[in-house]
């Protein structure tokens, strides 16, 4: 019996001794291929920090061991130490690890400013504001020295120097009678406007006794000796007067 319990003590436990054997010899290496990616590649943690980041997207194009479809080692960039289907794909694909992808997608980059375009048209002008209230005369500035004294002009032709008939003309007055004793009748001899009398007198028209009162120039229309005047009273003597004038520029016809 004793016999018996051995045979069948001894192969379970020998059994279940291989079996944790095996178990512990898969767990080191497990172990080992975990650790030595690490040993071998200083930057280890942050590249499968990079690669368990990448492979959040869905990619699958790495692996931490050579496989069929996965044989090539990345020597340098963001996957060293991983495998990959393609050299290329460690040459081209770059990721930063300090980064948060997520931000880098959702955020707009903002590239290198292009130059100025071209100008616009002019606008259209502005309507005319309101004018305004009308500024304070200014002071009177200094008086400015005298000018320059203007030359002398030509001399006028010479003027008249005597006296006949080419510059004298003779005027009458219109006849009167003297009928009262008590109010005195005129008449009056008047030369053209500008003119002066040079001599003067009455003529009369019958042999009547006569009383002269007036016999002498006289001013017409505010111009001195313009005019000669002759008044008489009473008698019934017809007169009139006559006068001699000088004759000013412009020059009777």
């Amino acid at each position: 019996m004793n016999l018996s319990t051995s045979i069948i003590y001894y192969p379970f436990n020998n059994a279940m001794h291989k079996s944790i054997l095996t178990f512990g010899l898969l767990m080191s290496s497990l172990v080992m291929l975990a650790v030595m990616p690490l040993l071998n590649n200083n930057n280890s943690f942050l590249n499968i920090a990079v690669a368990q980041g990448y492979d959040n997207y869905g990619d699958s194009s790495y692996s931490t061991y050579p496989t069929e479809d996965k044989k090539y080692e990345c020597r340098t960039g963001p996957f060293e130490g991983f495998f990959v289907s393609s050299v290329e794909f460690c040459k081209h694909i770059k990721f930063d690890a300090r980064k948060d992808h997520t931000r880098d997608r959702d955020n707009n980059q903002t590239g290198t400013q292009g130059p100025p375009g071209p100008q616009g048209p002019p606008g259209i002008n502005g309507t005319n504001g309101a004018q305004g209230p009308p500024g304070i005369n200014g002071t009177n500035g200094a008086q400015g020295p005298p000018g320059i004294n203007g030359t002398n002009g030509a001399q006028g032709p010479p003027g008249i120097t005597f006296i006949n008939n080419t510059n004298l003309y003779e005027v009458e007055g219109l006849i009167v009678t003297a009928t009262s004793n008590i109010t005195q009748t005129s008449s009056s001899a008047l030369c053209d406007d500008g003119d002066i009398v040079i001599e003067g007198g009455y003529k009369s028209l019958n042999t009547a006794d006569s009383n002269v009162i007036v016999d002498g120039p006289t001013t017409a229309n505010g111009d001195f000796d313009r005019s000669y005047i002759v008044s008489m009273l009473g008698g019934g003597k017809q007169f009139f007067a006559f006068a001699f004038c000088y004759d000013n520029p412009p020059f009777r016809p």
